[in-house]
């Protein structure tokens, strides 16, 4: 069996697919310049709910990645009151934003996520530091804790925008069978992270 070079584990043919097609959705709303990286630490198991996967009707999403999917439009300052989420999008890429997983893949199990997130580490931050380039980096979840050091160690520790000196913890929807949705009151995530945004030059 191929070993998965976003992940790391030995899989299918199904799971590179699954892989490829997710990365394909990414790149449509890929920005040419990239003001704004939101990194999160792995994409959800449902591929309904994959941040970059259009849903023709959001009720196909579950309810906390349909309120993830608003707050992370919140970051960038775009309305969420719009239901085309090609628009959505294409509005989200057009100031600059882009949302990418530092694990390519669902990974349930938090211990395997955390040997998966530190096996990856050095190639996420090559990622980012050669090819997306951002003027920006704002971890949101947990797990992206270690990326932070890794950062600073290359000089970028000035792109990094954090709360209260880590991620923005509570933005990850978490496996959809687990997952609670974050509050959508004016402390939400996408909120926060838009504030701390704005006092940016």
């Amino acid at each position: 069996m191929p070993i998965c070079e976003g992940c790391g584990a030995r899989v299918d043919e199904a799971h590179i697919l699954r892989r490829k097609q997710r990365i394909d959705l990414a790149m449509r709303y890929r920005p040419i310049e990239i003001k704004t990286l939101l990194l999160n630490s792995n994409p959800p198991v449902l591929e309904a709910d994959y941040f970059y996967r259009v849903a023709p009707d959001r009720a196909v999403r579950s309810v906390a990645a349909r309120v993830y999917f608003e707050e992370i439009l919140k970051c960038s300052g775009a309305a969420t009151s719009q239901t085309d989420e090609a628009r959505c999008l294409t509005d989200f890429r057009d100031r600059g934003f882009f949302l990418i997983h530092a694990v390519d893949c669902p990974i349930e199990n938090p211990g395997e996520l955390h040997n998966a997130m530190r096996r990856l580490a050095p190639t996420v931050v090559k990622r980012v530091q050669y090819s997306l380039q951002p003027t920006y980096i704002v971890p949101i979840s947990k797990p992206t804790q270690d990326l932070i050091r890794l950062f600073g160690l290359i000089g970028w520790g000035d792109r990094l925008v954090l709360e209260n000196g880590g991620p923005f913890s509570d933005a990850s929807p978490g496996p959809p069978q687990r997952q609670a949705a974050p509050s959508a009151s004016p402390a939400s995530f996408g909120d926060r992270i838009h504030k701390a945004l704005a006092a940016l030059p």
